[in-house]
């Protein structure tokens, strides 16, 4: 009887592990599908890979991995180059941001010549890219307010079309972030663009603040870094 109850106890734990490995990581946010209409009022996405769905965290031993689900994808993911999803999140009271692109060409910030480390340098399979200590300003004094947000840290990460979705790796170290710290939506300049924790906005708006943008999504509560 001792030897069975042993047996059982210990299937009850591989169970419960195998569970807890499998589990689907609960959505930071999520965003109806069919609302990704560019501001247009038309009331259907445009394809595109655009339509935001979903977005989750999961810890993964000293990185946190962000997970983007979409209601739509082209094979090669979503349309490149002219559009990028942005994700504005705070650790405690620190707001950092991620851009992410399809594909990238390398080439430096127009409006103040930064990012001139990536001249020559191509991003075929998706660009994924920590950014904090966001800040506005009208570099030529004009109405337009620019948002530039330095590069932290380039991220690893792959677009899969046949899921909808994206995911990208953000070592915690680079976030100040450790098991039991709290991420919530992301507040100031880092989230200017979106109104939002998350979305997808054109290349030519990227920068300007109050732009309008294609979807986007509201952080519906909080993420705590497990132990």
């Amino acid at each position: 009887m001792r030897k069975l109850a042993a047996v059982l106890l210990a299937g009850g734990l591989v169970a419960g592990l195998v569970g807890q490995a499998t589990a689907a990581p609960k959505p930071a946010w999520t965003d109806d599908a069919g609302d990704a209409d560019n501001g247009q009022g038309a009331g259907a996405s445009i394809p595109g890979g655009f339509d935001l769905v979903s977005g989750s965290i999961v810890k993964k031993g000293s990185n946190l991995d962000f997970t983007v689900t979409h209601a739509d994808m082209p094979p090669s993911g979503s349309l490149p180059e002219g559009f990028r999803f942005m994700w504005a999140f705070a650790v405690g009271e620190t707001s950092y941001r991620v851009t992410v692109k399809s594909q990238e060409i390398g080439k430096p910030n127009p409006a103040t010549q930064s990012g001139t480390d990536q001249i020559g340098k191509v991003y075929p399979s998706g660009f994924f890219r920590l950014e904090g200590d966001c800040g506005a300003s009208s570099p030529t004094g004009g109405t337009v307010s620019f948002v530039e947000c330095p590069t932290i840290a380039y991220l690893e990460g792959t677009f899969d079309p046949a899921a909808k979705s994206f995911t990208f790796s953000v070592p915690m170290k680079n976030i100040k972030a450790k098991a039991g710290s709290v991420l919530s939506t992301g507040a100031g300049d880092a989230a200017t663009l979106c109104a939002a924790a998350a979305c997808w906005i054109s290349h030519a708006a990227e920068r300007s603040s109050g732009s309008s943008v294609i979807d986007a999504a509201t952080w519906a509560g909080s993420y705590k870094i497990p132990r």
